[in-house]
């Protein structure tokens, strides 16, 4: 990556012509109809779980507004820059009958380039969680608007390319390695496009498609051609199918067991790659390295470059600082917020869902599902409680009941079948409310 130089301080950076303006933490918003936005025909990204994301908008409202440009056209009057996936949940949302979801609060961004334009739609979805065909694209297009930019002199919201190597801006707004960047257009540039179409279908692994990438055409023709059938090939297969071939050493290649990487966008830099790739020991999806056998404190401590005490086997510290914490930006803290939030309304949902789905269970006669703690529904099962308090609505002696475990909100799975043997209510008992009664019960 580019020391020192991150996108988001590009993206927040005036232009030149307004360079006597200093970043500032406001920015110009506008309640807009969401029948006067229209999409935008560059926006790539798969779009999935709108019907889930309307449920949320609806149950917790819009938590992050959308970002617009004013450019009138037949379709409306502002393109969307950030937030489509939002527009779409909110059209869903009026479709069904609810009208106070068609204004919303937007932000409006200066029109800029086409190029520029490209990076701002990418970096505004910099948050997702993206599948393979969505990394491919999201490289390729960065790579194509970036080189424009660099080559025509134009700048990325006041910030110059000149001198930046454009894979290590791609990387770092991606939020990936180099080397990740490096093997992504490797494949963008060298896959047949059968093969690309295994890998966004999820046939054909990543560390396949990269091995293959390295082949020749005509050797992934032969490899397509052994694997008519649709079967993708493994990485295992791929790896022996490049050692039966003989390999061409170039000058250059002195050391043995040196791997070969797709060139860099800018070689003619002189600026070499130092990434080093490890052979995979198993075939498998590339992800991000979570090591689980270091146990020292020491190793995610703030403090560990000054600290003088460091040991690889401490487990308490009185001057420990989690580095990952310390160092969270705000926007991270944010986006975590919001993703609690999300996760907590989602799971309110599925609760809902269920106890509705108790509620319309078939049965011969109309059975009242009811919720219980976990104590109360021990003493139950146990026979040492007899009798419940509840609403008196749809309740009748003799009648079915559907007792569910609940521990912390959220239900256990467990349950049993309650029948009323006797009924008290406020007809029958002064020291009871009118709407509550208390039943006696025996397990089923």
């Amino acid at each position: 990556m580019a020391a020192g130089w991150s996108v988001m301080d590009a993206i927040n950076r005036n232009s030149k012509a307004a360079a006597e303006e200093r970043p500032k933490a406001r920015f110009r918003t506008r309640d807009i109809s969401v029948k006067k936005m229209y999409s935008n025909d560059m926006n790539f990204y798969s779009r999935q779980d709108i019907e889930e994301l309307s449920n949320l908008i609806l149950a917790v409202g819009l938590i992050e507004n959308m970002a617009v440009t004013y450019d009138p056209c037949e379709k409306g009057e502002y393109r969307i820059i950030s937030g489509e996936m939002r527009w779409r949940a909110l059209n869903l949302l009026l479709e069904k009958g609810y009208s106070e979801f068609e204004v919303a609060t937007c932000q409006i961004l200066t029109p800029a380039e086409e190029h520029e334009e490209m990076v701002q739609i990418i970096v505004a979805n910099s948050y997702r969680t993206k599948n393979i065909k969505d990394q491919l694209e999201e490289a390729q297009k960065l790579k194509e608007s970036l080189q424009y930019m660099k080559e025509h002199g134009l700048t990325l919201q006041g910030m110059k390319l000149d001198g930046k190597k454009i894979r290590d801006v791609v990387a770092n707004i991606m939020k990936l390695s180099g080397t990740k960047v490096a093997q992504i257009d490797g494949i963008n540039s060298n896959l047949l496009p059968e093969f690309v179409e295994q890998l966004k279908e999820g046939k054909l692994t990543f560390s396949a498609a990269y091995e293959l990438s390295g082949m020749s055409k005509e050797d992934q023709e032969e490899m397509l051609k052994a694997h008519e059938e649709g079967e993708a090939p493994t990485w295992k297969e791929v790896r022996e199918a490049k050692r039966a071939e003989p390999e061409e050493v170039s000058e250059s290649d002195t050391l043995p067991g040196q791997m070969e990487y797709p060139k860099d966008y800018e070689e003619s830099e002189g600026e070499e790659e130092s990434d080093q790739e490890e052979e995979p020991e198993h075939e498998e999806e590339w992800e991000q390295a979570h090591p689980e056998s270091i146990t020292s404190l020491c190793y995610s401590c703030q403090r560990y470059a000054d600290c003088n005490v460091k040991t690889g086997t401490c487990e308490n510290c009185d001057q420990y600082v989690n580095k990952a914490e310390a160092e969270k930006t705000d926007e991270q803290r944010y986006d975590e917020e919001q993703a609690a939030i999300d996760r907590e309304t989602k799971r309110k949902l599925q609760e809902r869902e269920q106890e509705e789905k108790m509620q319309h269970l078939p049965s011969d006669d109309k059975k009242k599902t009811i919720r219980l703690s976990c104590d109360t529904f021990d003493r139950i099962r146990n026979k040492t409680q007899t009798f419940l308090i509840v609403k008196s609505t749809e309740i009748s002696e003799s009648s079915t009941i559907i007792a569910m475990e609940f521990r912390e909100g959220r239900a256990t799975g467990e349950q049993m079948q309650l029948r009323v043997n006797h009924l008290e209510d406020s007809s029958t008992s002064s020291a009871l409310v009118d709407g509550y009664c208390v039943i006696g019960i025996e397990e089923e």
